[in-house]
């Protein structure tokens, strides 16, 4: 699991709280004659602004890299890969699979969706294991594939749980392995095709 620094986040919730208080109330009171109704109003001003501020933050700006890793604990791996697989399935020693990724990520979800010529997968559940000391940076998910109808007589759908490592916050490949309930295992190898579909002139921020 990913641990949150709860006491910095804390810090960077009532800070920003009272920094956005103190511009508005220095840019509409008369520091000679302050209007305290006023004042009292602007709590509610503050409030729905740090909303939409932290709204943009879990959505999208997470990404910027700014903000790693005091505040973001994970890195941005939304994008599309690609790479390959390596299977067991009924114990042969099969030819790598071309493999194509697509992962959604938000600040408290990740989803990945799989594609191969025979099959689609997509995660059912994922997380972040990350733990420095132990040394230990990779993405776990389970997922659910569905093989195309013309190969289900020799490949039926199936659950399984994949497993990938990666390092650091600028991560351009991804390695690991995978199990299913047929009782099979497999290798993944994964290169990022693109940064993420943001603005150019943000892409700066998070590479």
């Amino acid at each position: 699991m990913v641990t949150y620094n709860i006491r910095v986040f804390a810090f960077t919730i009532l800070g920003l709280a009272f920094l956005t208080y103190g511009i508005i109330f220095l840019s509409t009171q008369n520091l000679d004659s302050v209007d305290f109704n006023k004042a009292l109003t602007h709590i509610s001003t503050t409030i729905s602004i740090n909303v939409i501020l932290w709204t943009l933050f879990i959505k999208w700006a997470w990404k910027w890299k700014i903000f790693y890793p005091w505040l973001v604990p994970f890195p941005n791996l939304s994008g599309e890969w690609e790479g390959e697989l390596k299977s067991n399935w009924k114990e042969k020693s099969l030819d790598p699979i071309p493999t194509e990724i697509k992962i959604a990520q938000t600040f408290f979800n990740v989803q990945i969706k799989i594609k191969t010529n025979e099959s689609r997968s997509h995660s059912i559940g994922a997380s972040f294991d990350i733990e420095k000391d132990r040394g230990l940076e990779q993405l776990i998910y389970s997922y659910i594939n569905t093989p195309k109808s013309s190969v289900r007589e020799r490949s039926e759908i199936h659950y399984g749980t994949a497993l990938l490592i990666f390092e650091g916050f600028k991560v351009n490949e991804m390695e690991g392995q995978y199990w299913t309930d047929r009782e099979t295992t497999g290798e993944i190898k994964l290169k990022r095709k693109t940064l993420p579909n943001i603005p150019p002139t943000l892409k700066k921020l998070i590479s």
